[in-house]
């Protein structure tokens, strides 16, 4: 089996044109819901943590039909196209309930999807290289990531930073979603199976390997904050509005870099061992974060780019080596559930910390935190060898 064979080249492209139009809007969203809607620290947290949760009760769900149904493609299809068409909606935003219905409904799309997509690239990697597949996936997803920030720096420096042109963006992502959905139904072969019974999966059907990654994963995610309270601290760093796509743009761009290089790190030196340096990564991104100007705020954004090129990509490599095929998708289901009940907890506790004492012991005790996780996991890493 070739490396890269053209189903993973497929939904590659799809990725690429789904995050194309998802970067449009993410890192504009905390903005306009502090800006022009007034929402507080709290509720975008809120909000934030909400639509993590709903991406993993999804996941789980969608992992374990998509195992029982025997198919993955037809899984893929509803949750990508549900993500494509919700979006947009954005534009009619008046509140941020408003907000945080486009935002969970966009989120349940991908809870749709992931499960089954993430199966389907397993089916077409190895051990052996599926740290290197799973990080062309991710570059793909950050390549797409690059150019919709940069779509949004553009159209923000060129139309000026309104209401009107925010939600004039908003519109527009509508376009690459409909090329990703293209792509993804005419381009994307199907890789049937013949479905586990039931009574086949049990706890214990799943490897220890894969139990000590969701302890892990989990206790990170419950320390670590996500995009969001970055954006925000870049403008209480002094980073003026328009700039903030565009430290975004980096965000993804050494993401894009890194993607693959991690992977191939992992397949070569243990994914467990690599892991544990993404998590250093995520420690000192957030401590640049506190130093509290704009520099601080541009290397955050680049080295939180190298934490993300690893973060998830490792974790489905882990899972794709330990998890019996014909489990995969219940394997990753389980796994973004306990990181969607963590990233809920840690947003909506997150948010109040920032409205309750400031941003400084938000990010002090997240670096802490990532930088002691990281010492334990390399500690470890040989209990995640099979």
């Amino acid at each position: 089996m070739s490396k890269i064979n053209k189903n993973i080249v497929a939904l590659g492209a799809n990725s690429f044109f789904t995050d194309f139009s998802t970067e449009m809007i993410l890192p504009l969203l905390p903005i306009f819901l502090e800006r022009f809607l007034h929402a507080t620290k709290s509720e975008i947290g809120l909000i934030e943590g909400t639509a993590e949760l709903g991406v993993a009760l999804l996941i789980a769900l969608s992992g374990f039909y998509s195992d029982r149904l025997g198919k993955r493609k037809i899984v893929t299809i509803i949750g990508y196209g549900l993500s494509n068409i919700v979006k947009p909606f954005a534009f009619f935003a008046q509140s941020a309930a408003m907000v945080a219905t486009v935002r969970i409904a966009d989120r349940v799309g991908k809870g749709i999807r992931s499960a089954p997509r993430d199966a389907l690239i397993s089916h077409s990697s190895v051990k052996e290289s599926s740290g290197f597949i799973f990080g062309f996936h991710k570059m793909m997803d950050s390549a797409g990531a690059v150019v919709g920030s940069l779509s949004a720096f553009g159209l923000l420096w060129f139309l000026g930073e309104s209401e009107a042109t925010f939600r004039t963006i908003f519109a527009l992502s509508l376009i690459p979603g409909v090329i990703a959905m293209s792509i993804l139904i005419f381009f994307v072969v199907d890789a049937p199976f013949t479905p586990a019974p039931i009574r086949q999966f049990r706890p214990e059907a799943l490897s220890a390997q894969f139990y000590w990654l969701v302890a892990f994963q989990s206790l990170f995610s419950l320390f670590a904050m996500n995009y969001s309270f970055m954006i925000l601290k870049a403008g209480d760093n002094g980073m003026v509005l328009a700039m903030i796509p565009l430290a975004y743009t980096l965000y993804n761009l050494i993401l894009f870099i890194f993607a693959i290089p991690i992977g191939k790190m992992a397949d070569r030196f243990g994914k467990a061992a690599i892991l544990s340096v993404v998590y250093m990564a995520f420690g000192l991104g957030a401590l640049a974060m506190l130093v509290g100007n704009i520099w601080g705020a541009w290397f955050g954004f680049a080295i939180y780019g190298f934490f993300a090129g690893g973060f998830n990509s490792l974790a489905k490599a882990i899972i794709s080596d330990t998890a019996p095929y014909e489990l995969k998708a219940t394997a990753y289901g389980v796994y973004y559930t306990c990181i969607g009940v963590m990233t809920l907890l840690s947003l909506a506790i997150g948010g109040w910390l920032w409205d309750s004492y400031g941003s400084h012991l938000l990010f002090m005790i997240s670096s802490l935190a990532a930088i002691t996780l990281s010492v334990g996991l390399y500690a470890m890493r040989k209990r995640f060898t099979i």
